[in-house]
């Protein structure tokens, strides 16, 4: 009903009209004092309203018909325009696919016919190519006929030279030869002669050597005895006649001393107290002396000495 009102204004106004002229009329002929007369022109006045609320909504279904089959129109019209568009659009879409293929199949004549002639040329070129290759060959193959010509004369030239030289240097080798052995008998009769020099040399300095490390031998397990001898701390009951043999590992020092890092009797004295009275001594003995000697230090590393108190 409010969208028929919004509709057609005109229609309500025109109502309302209606209405209030109907309202004016009944009041002035309204006769107050009878209930009776009251009841018959409210019943006009409803049959009235109701006669003119169809006209207003016939009037209402027409106008609405009207403005559904003018957008129906319109819509129509706009289908048709957007379809004549589209058929355009699809025509000039057509037309240019077309240009674009006879303008695509133009150019791929042109290139086919650039390739061809392109093609033409490039055989051409090979093809002279060729012959100048051919030439080249002709010409190589002459030069080198020549060259090996001439290689083969120099060859023959040079082993015919390199014969000469091989019994030049055949007979120089034979001579060199001669004389080499004749050095080498005169040296190796030199070589026996110093050899036996040397021999004799390194003989004798072997037994002044060997004489001189018995002598520094003798000397240092000498003065290791007296100092071992000098600590020695003798026992009340030392039987006469007591020796025994003494073995110390020593590790050398600074200043020709070594310190001793073990003794132990290799031969007893015959006498648990003696044995323990000469170990203890060789303790308190330390540093001993050590020889200076290469050939010695190794030696004295572990030494094993003969302890007799009475010699």
């Amino acid at each position: 009903m409010l969208k028929i009102i919004r509709d057609n204004p005109k229609a309500l106004m025109l109502a309302l009209v209606i209405h209030l002229l109907l309202a004016l009329f009944l009041s002035l002929s309204l006769d107050w004092t009878s209930s009776h007369t009251l009841a018959a022109p409210e019943v006009d006045v409803i049959q009235a309203v109701m006669i003119d609320e169809s006209k207003i909504r016939a009037e209402q279904e027409r106008q609405r018909k009207l403005a559904e089959e003018k957008r129906r129109q319109q819509l129509e019209a706009e289908q048709r325009r957007k379809e004549e568009a589209a058929a355009r659009k699809q025509r000039e879409a057509e037309q240019r696919k077309q240009a674009e293929l006879k303008q695509r199949q133009e150019q791929e004549k042109k290139r086919q016919a650039e390739a061809e002639r392109q093609r033409k040329l490039e055989e051409q070129r090979k093809a002279e190519k060729q012959r100048q290759a051919e030439l080249e060959r002709k010409r190589q193959e002459e030069a080198e006929r020549q060259r090996q010509l001439e290689q083969e004369r120099k060859r023959k030239e040079e082993a015919e030279r390199q014969r000469q030289l091989e019994q030049e240097r055949k007979r120089k080798e034979e001579a060199e030869q001669q004389r080499r052995e004749e050095e080498a008998r005169r040296r190796a009769e030199e070589e026996r002669l110093r050899q036996e020099q040397i021999a004799a040399e390194q003989a004798s300095m072997q037994a002044a050597r060997q004489r001189a490390l018995a002598s520094e031998r003798d000397k240092y397990l000498a003065l290791i005895q007296r100092r071992v001898e000098e600590k020695w701390v003798r026992p009340t009951s030392w039987p006469a006649g007591t020796a025994c043999t003494v073995t110390v590992r020593l590790v050398p020092g600074a200043g020709g001393t070594a310190q001793v890092i073990d003794a132990r009797l290799a031969r007893s004295c015959g006498n648990p107290l003696f044995d323990r009275s000469v170990e203890n001594a060789v303790f308190s003995a330390s540093p001993l002396p050590f020889p200076k000697s290469p050939e010695l230090m190794n030696e004295f590393r572990e030494l094993t000495f003969n302890f007799r108190p009475e010699e």
